[in-house]
């Protein structure tokens, strides 16, 4: 007896995602299928998809959704935006001349690849593609573990492949823009707390700023793959700072994450992987106004980060405020009680190992020692301008010889977002039918 749509979303598993990928490649248009808006002997489905999606010219792009989508796929997905979001499958059986039973297969497939969002996540209710912006599709698409066997890990390199053509080559120029015109950014560094707790100015610390309230305020938490680091290692783990996944999710972030086969955790693991993150040297950020209450902690580094390591290879540099602003904290160090340590793994300094924004160097110093000799010794200072607040120094200096201070008065941050949520993008809305 054939599962009803209920029990299939239930029974779902892993293996059973790779049996609901090959059915759905062998679906067929009905020879009573309506036609698709926009597609002409000019125009395919993938360059439509294309085109609304803001890459029409990309051929990197072009490759990668030919890998991961059929073409009835793709047009499932472009009719979903002419039509209400009530009895969905029913109304794209009969536009496409497909049994229902195949329709649902194919919207379910949209969802595990990142392609679909549901308004109900449980019950798939109220599908809609494409996300808010192409890097929901690029973290969607490759967080989920169901997809490896199947199109990894060729679907990474595809990625990377469009990541360092289109988005790093798009990104340096609005970042030169954006660098021109001072524009404020969407996101600020979010500090290490136990930085903060050891800090002379922990009266300082507010609750918006703190690792501690963004977990602690939500009701759930989950740790989803992280996508660029996945990307630019073809699905394995190779990231030269960290060996954890540490993408946190969290409410209705995490509930479509688990859909997706990531792993639920709990409070206390979200406030260990955020530990060990700032501990790794990793650049967490959070929404730039005052508040707890956002859906992602995303952790960067310069060796997989989409925005940054494109711009560190082929443009040898990196400007962080084109992305983030500061934190209201800094560093300051304490020559006298630097040993110079530094890290087993690279050799480096300790605290130069974890900054990522090179804003540490070593200098001699002449120090005094007992009997009051004097010796010229390798010392830790911190550039002020270059320190954006991350903290992550300040977690892991065995002498306590770096502290964190509050530097920027609570108005730094403002007390609302300064953009409005980002619209769904159709690169086709308004164009004729």
């Amino acid at each position: 007896m054939p599962f009803t749509r209920d029990e299939k979303i239930k029974v779902w598993t892993i293996g059973e995602h790779h049996a609901l990928y090959d059915r759905v490649e062998t679906y067929k248009k009905g020879p009573n299928a309506q036609e698709i808006p926009h597609v002409s002997k000019d125009l395919d489905i993938y360059s439509v998809m294309m085109t609304r999606m803001g890459s029409a010219k990309s051929p990197e792009f072009r490759r990668l959704l030919e890998w991961l989508f059929t073409q009835v796929e793709l047009e499932v997905f472009h009719l979903l935006r002419d039509i209400p979001l009530e009895d969905q499958p029913q109304n794209l059986a009969k536009m496409m001349d497909i049994p229902i039973d195949q329709i649902e297969d194919i919207l379910e497939s949209g969802f595990q690849k990142g392609a679909l969002f549901a308004r109900d996540r449980k019950t798939r209710y109220g599908y809609r593609f494409l996300p808010r912006g192409m890097m929901q599709f690029h973290d969607g698409s490759q967080t989920n573990s169901s997809l490896d066997l199947k199109y990894g890990p060729k679907l990474f390199q595809l990625w990377n492949d469009w990541c360092y053509a289109d988005e790093g080559l798009g990104d340096y120029e609005r970042q030169r823009s954006k660098l021109v015109n001072q524009r404020p950014n969407g996101r600020r560094i979010l500090p290490a707390y136990e930085a903060i707790l050891a800090s002379p100015d922990v009266d300082q610390l507010q609750s918006w700023e703190d690792g501690r309230e963004v977990v602690n305020c939500h009701y759930r938490w989950a740790m989803s793959h992280c996508s660029c680091r996945r990307r630019v290692s073809g699905g394995g783990m190779t990231c030269k700072r960290t060996n954890d996944q540490v993408c946190l999710q969290f409410d209705i972030a995490a509930e479509t994450v688990i859909l997706r086969h990531n792993r639920p955790i709990t409070r206390e693991e979200s406030l260990a992987a955020l530990t060990q993150a700032h501990r790794d040297g990793l650049v967490g950020s959070m929404e730039h106004y005052q508040t707890s209450n956002f859906f992602m902690l995303c952790f960067c580094c310069d060796c997989c980060c989409h925005h940054w390591a494109p711009h560190i290879r082929q443009h040898g540099e990196y400007s962080p405020g084109w992305r983030w602003t500061k934190s209201r904290w800094q560093v300051t160090i304490d020559q006298d009680k630097c040993i110079a340590c530094k890290n087993k793994t690279s050799g480096k300094h300790r605290c130069i190992h974890v900054c990522q924004f090179d804003a540490i160097e070593m200098r001699d110093t002449e120090v005094v020692k007992e009997g009051k000799e004097t010796a010229i010794k390798p010392r830790a200072y911190v550039e002020p301008d270059k320190c954006w607040g991350c903290l992550s120094c300040a977690t892991i200096c065995p002498t306590k010889a770096i502290v964190a201070r509050c530097v920027r008065p609570t108005d730094w941050v403002p007390e609302k977002p300064l953009f409005a949520r980002q619209k769904r993008f159709d690169g086709l809305q308004g164009a004729a039918k």
